[in-house]
């Protein structure tokens, strides 16, 4: 039987909750189903253990697209013969669209992953939605940012969440937590809240500092109390502020920048709470994971807006850019007793898995029927 190919394309393979999505996606397909994925470059690919064999099939060789890289493209779209154009990311949407245009891919599919499109992508989006069979976004804030500033007709939209493992993403046993904790050194009794994402205007780590100092310089940070901040630096000028920030010397006992981490299930499990005032998400796959494993979180508005948190139940919502809300749900957070914490971690565990992975595979069995769906509807005319 012939095997449907999904021809996949994303700008590149470093850290990200996108990355690792369809790194996942790729791997756990159905058999009739042949993916061959493309990036632009694949110097560096950060979810190399979950990188099948042979993938990425093709790299562009190039840092940004341009006329020659669309144009080798298309030429390889049209050796490949897809059946399905799939592209992940705001750029690589752009250009996939051109692609299979010119190579005469039969269905291209987008996938939007993040609110604050890139401007100069929002203000086209309503001619190159056009050329999209479907958009899939993995968050309702998403959705409306499409349909009232890209102006994207509503039912072209398909909300669809991330695919999330629980077999693997789960509390640990009291053993793993040990070892997870001696891992990271933590020493008994420190409380540790993790703060997973690439350093940069996105995850807000600059407010995080900014509220930690509020509360040091009001003796209201436990002595303690660290924050482990997870990720590469991405953005030049918030890093730079993040650095100077940290070097306070109130502050430096009480903050670890670790980089990128690869195992970063075992920060969840070394960790009481886990922190993300994003400015803006889509949905915010870290703390899916983080709940999966059973941790209380702060999230921001902008964060939660898919309900991830159940505010005073499984964590704390604070309003988006108000720091004195998040200095009060830093101050609630570290006064709460260990055992309330931890009887908040399993309520977001049951409410995780609940709301967002109801069954296995229920995401994979989800993404299968749209692409079924779409190979039995004719073309538009």
């Amino acid at each position: 039987m012939r095997r449907t190919k999904i021809f996949y394309f994303i700008p590149s393979l470093q850290q990200g909750g996108t990355e690792g999505q369809i790194l996942q996606l790729i791997q756990d397909l159905p058999e009739r189903f042949e993916p061959v994925l493309c990036v632009y470059n694949a110097d560096e690919i950060f979810f190399d253990a979950r990188c099948p064999p042979g993938q990425p099939a093709h790299t562009l060789g190039v840092r940004r697209m341009g006329p020659a890289a669309l144009a080798r493209l298309t030429e390889i779209l049209r050796r490949e013969k897809p059946d399905i154009v799939h592209s992940y990311r705001d750029k690589a949407n752009f250009w996939a669209r051109l692609a299979a245009t010119r190579a005469r891919v039969p269905i291209t599919i987008t996938a939007c992953r993040n609110r604050m499109m890139e401007l100069r992508y929002l203000v086209t989006e309503w001619v190159m939605s056009r050329f999209s069979r479907l958009i899939l976004v993995n968050s309702i804030g998403v959705k409306r940012e499409l349909t009232r500033y890209g102006r994207v007709p509503p039912d072209k939209i398909r909300v669809i969440y991330n695919l999330l493992d629980t077999q693997h993403f789960r509390p640990p046993t009291a053993a793993e937590r040990t070892e997870a904790r001696a891992r990271w050194n933590l020493t008994t009794g420190q409380r540790a809240l993790i703060v997973p994402g690439r350093i940069g205007l996105q995850k807000h780590q600059v407010g995080i500092l900014w509220a930690m100092r509020r509360l040091v310089r009001a003796g209201q940070w436990p002595a303690d109390a660290v924050v482990l901040f997870a990720g590469r630096k991405r953005d030049r000028l918030t890093s730079a502020l993040v650095d100077r920030l940290a070097r306070d010397p109130q502050l430096a006992e009480h903050v670890r920048f670790l980089g990128a981490v690869k195992d970063v299930r075992s920060l969840y499990w070394a960790s009481d709470l886990l922190l993300m005032p994003s400015l803006f998400e889509g949905l915010a796959n870290a703390a899916l994971e983080g709940g999966a494993c059973g941790l209380p979180a702060i999230l921001s508005h902008a964060a939660n807006v898919d309900q991830i948190v159940e505010p005073g139940v499984t964590g704390w919502e604070v309003s988006t850019v108000r720091l004195g809300s998040l200095v009060r749900a830093l101050e609630q957070a570290l006064s709460t007793p260990t055992d309330l914490l931890e009887e908040m971690g399993r309520r977001s565990l049951a409410h995780v898995v609940a709301r967002f992975a109801p069954r296995e595979h229920r995401v994979l069995d989800q993404m299968v029927a749209i692409y079924d769906e779409l190979l039995a509807r004719p073309a538009s005319p």
